[in-house]
């Protein structure tokens, strides 16, 4: 486990927001589902699902704690953050795993993702989060090995005493195992509609209660990249993400990825991408881009982990453990 940004703030006793801004398939749902039970459970608060910053205010959440979740920077959480109307829960994983597991959840070919700026906006997310003060920031692969352990850290981050057996009750609540249950549930309820890569609701398929898709879990395998990515795909990744794997610790250097077999392809790829990258995030920060961005980007096939639940209803009682 590893803590990022400027320490503390010091203010875990009062109640406030909790922002679970995890990158996308790195434990961010897992992350949300143990603070959202914590937080309902030791501090009487709520959870708010998925939310994007442009929607966001602290202000109406003053008094209580409340729980969200998001992956896209944003103004609105930095300045909650750093007012100390919040908090940031942050994860990582290997890129390489991140893209390999993406193309599984969301449907798309790795030239896809690239297409739409994804690792651009995942790196440019992860320098936001990082920077934030005080925030909580988990690596994937230690979630992984020791859940306990991360249910404990969290704990300590929020200013909730948990024993060892009460960290483990909650893991084992959030297992993997259990958690296939939960997305086998959501399948199952969906039955009888198209469920191929290209239905456009495919991704919009959850439970609103922890924000499981019914394809949400694979074998979570660490190093899977290295079996699922051609040399063309790491090259371009050693291109983009290479010196960030090293900052990480992923890799001692970038002699992991191959040589560009077409540096001028590759080139016009990045800055396809990183252009992408910049009309996505410009259409959240000015949201009457949004609509002429969708168009660009085909939104209307939406990624399945950054299209959320919307508002919902505060859950009644408190989860058991």
């Amino acid at each position: 486990m590893r803590r990022g940004g400027r320490g503390d703030q010091g203010r875990r006793g009062d109640a406030m927001d909790v922002i679970c801004c995890g990158m996308y398939r790195a434990c961010s749902t897992w992350q949300y589902e143990v603070v959202a039970h914590l937080i309902e459970w030791r501090r009487r608060g709520e959870r708010l699902g998925y939310r994007e910053g442009s929607g966001y205010d602290p202000a109406p959440g003053r008094g209580r704690f409340r729980v969200l979740k998001c992956h896209d920077q944003h103004p609105n959480f930095a300045r909650a953050v750093a007012e100390g109307d919040a908090l940031a829960v942050y994860s990582y994983r290997d890129l390489r795993d991140v893209v390999d597991s993406m193309r599984h959840k969301a449907g798309r070919s790795f030239d896809e993702l690239m297409a739409e700026g994804l690792v651009h906006r995942i790196l440019e997310n992860d320098r936001f989060w990082m920077a934030r003060p005080g925030v909580l920031a988990q690596r994937y692969e230690d979630l992984v090995a020791d859940p306990v352990a991360g249910v404990l850290e969290l704990g300590r981050f929020l200013g909730i005493d948990l024993s060892v057996a009460e960290a483990e009750e909650v893991a084992e609540a959030y297992s993997p195992e259990a958690n296939r249950r939960r997305a086998e549930a959501v399948r199952l309820a969906s039955a009888g509609r198209d469920d191929s890569p290209a239905d456009p609701s495919r991704a919009t398929r959850l439970d609103p209660e922890t924000l499981l898709h019914g394809n949400h879990l694979r074998s979570g395998r660490v190093g899977g990249w290295r079996e699922a990515l051609s040399p063309g795909e790491l090259a371009l990744l050693g291109l983009l993400g290479g010196d960030w794997l090293v900052r990480r610790g992923y890799e001692a250097d970038r002699s992991w990825a191959p040589p560009s077999s077409s540096p001028l392809r590759d080139a016009l790829a990045l800055a396809r991408s990183r252009w992408h990258c910049w009309v996505y995030f410009t259409a959240r920060r000015f949201p009457r881009l949004a609509r002429a961005s969708r168009r660009v980007l085909r939104l209307d096939r939406p990624l399945a982990e950054s299209s959320g639940s919307g508002p919902r209803r505060p859950r009644q009682g408190v989860p058991s453990t």
